[in-house]
């Protein structure tokens, strides 16, 4: 827990303080309700603890947001007073411990999980320090199996631990900082936004660099763990090879998805009451959800349009033709599938990426082909000098992604190889990190949420 606390205050500072404090609170709300029988009770601690810690989510994340967007509104009504923003610095990590700790309170008053014997491990539950600033979202049963095993030498768990912390170095520097060159040149730069070949080339570049980034932040915290005999859940399953915007969400980012379907998307209704009812939840759920990953409306946005995408896909699911298509087409329907929802999902990574609405808007309009034009030569004068590099990058990537998805992880099936393969492999992924990786790195994307 020490050294946790140590990593957190060199990463936050004195935001140190908030994690802190989530944690006596869980902890205190914890003990309360399950010790209590009164469900009044119980649903006063319960409320108490969801209150400040939403309540901190909302001051340090929030409300210099909402103070901007009310400056923003108030132009158009005569007489209203500008607000000062407060200039908050956004905590490391708040939204991944925040949720955390919340579904730990969560589930004791559901009867679900009992609380932690000691407040040591429930502390080092809250802040255990390779997961704490960009997830995967641990749930606290899975946690507490980990800690109560007794911690043996295991040769294959050192070797897969070290294996996936290469591996997510390997795609951090080489493929996902390479890749962002590109991004930055076409979106930040000032690119032909009316190429169509560059909008394109943009969505599917960021597509890779965002995944990638957060995958090898995702893959080194699960190695880091793995090291302290800790193993932390998978929270990727190669997302691009999903056939739907449902399967989509069963691929990306897991751990998130499966919160919000557990503590949001059920409790206001979810599919069992109805048409209107799943549509309200979906929607909701999908439009906090991208809340949730930064005050901007942006995000917002990012989330209603998934929100879209999952309740046009339940709808067209229901039509006969769909399913007479994928009937008589077994193996056609789902590649047509796939085209098209990686299509929609390319697409929203415009929106995820793009804050500056002078920029978005032409770019959207370029991507589905409005006022668009084809122009090689254009696209190759815009774009930097690591172009074949790029390319090769991001023909490898979406290669590795395909083997990956079909050997059931690349990364495990590299830890499984007998020693001399395997040390050949890890060195190899290390001279190419060294040698590969642009001169300028970047943090990790996730670390903004």
């Amino acid at each position: 827990m020490v050294s946790s606390y140590v990593f957190f205050w060199m990463a936050s500072g004195w935001h140190m303080l908030l994690l802190l404090t989530s944690t006596l609170v869980d902890w205190t709300a914890g003990k309360k309700i399950n010790e209590s029988e009164d469900q009044q009770i119980r649903k006063r601690w319960l409320m108490g603890s969801l209150t400040i810690n939403l309540g901190l989510l909302a001051i340090f994340k929030y409300l210099d947001f909402l103070i901007e967007s009310w400056n923003w509104a108030s132009l158009r009504i005569d007489g209203a007073p500008e607000i000062e923003t407060f200039g908050l610095l956004l905590p490391v990590g708040i939204s991944f411990y925040t949720f955390q700790t919340m579904s730990y309170t969560i589930d004791i008053y559901r009867g679900k999980n009992k609380p932690y014997d000691d407040f040591l491990s429930f502390s080092c539950y809250a802040a255990f320090f390779p997961q704490l600033v960009a997830g995967p979202i641990v749930r606290s049963e899975h946690f507490r199996k980990e800690i109560e095993n007794t911690l043996t030498p295991d040769p294959m768990r050192f070797r897969l631990g070290l294996t996936l912390i290469v591996y997510g170095l390997a795609k951090k520097l080489i493929i996902a900082d390479n890749v962002a060159i590109h991004v930055n040149e076409i979106f930040v730069d000032g690119a032909p936004l009316d190429n169509l070949g560059l909008v394109w080339w943009g969505a599917i570049a960021f597509g890779i660099q965002i995944y990638c980034d957060f995958s090898a932040y995702t893959d080194i915290a699960i190695g880091s763990a793995l090291l302290f005999g800790i193993r932390l859940p998978e929270n990727f399953d190669s997302p691009y090879a999903a056939t739907s915007p449902q399967d989509f969400w069963r691929r990306w980012h897991i751990s998130l998805s499966t919160w919000l379907r557990d503590y949001l998307y059920i409790p206001l209704g979810g599919s069992r009451n109805g048409p209107r009812v799943m549509l309200f939840a979906l929607m909701m759920t999908m439009l906090l959800g991208g809340l949730w990953h930064g005050a901007s409306w942006n995000f917002v946005l990012w989330g209603l349009l998934h929100g879209l995408l999952l309740s046009g896909h339940r709808w067209l699911k229901k039509l006969q033709l769909i399913k007479t298509m994928f009937e008589r087409l077994p193996k056609t329907a789902p590649v047509v599938g796939w085209i098209v929802t990686q299509y929609f999902i390319f697409m929203t990574w415009l929106v995820f990426r793009v804050e500056e609405t002078a920029i978005l808007i032409p770019s959207l309009k370029t991507f589905v082909g409005i006022n668009a034009h084809w122009d090689a030569l254009e696209m190759y004068d815009a774009l930097p000098e690591i172009k074949f590099l790029t390319l090769g990058l991001a023909i490898l990537f979406f290669i590795g992604h395909f083997i990956s998805w079909k050997v059931g992880g690349l990364k495990h099936w590299i830890a499984n190889r007998n020693p001399l393969v395997w040390g050949l492999l890890i060195g190899g992924m290390l001279a190419l990190t060294l040698l590969l990786r642009p001169a300028e790195t970047v943090d990790f994307i996730y670390f903004r949420f």
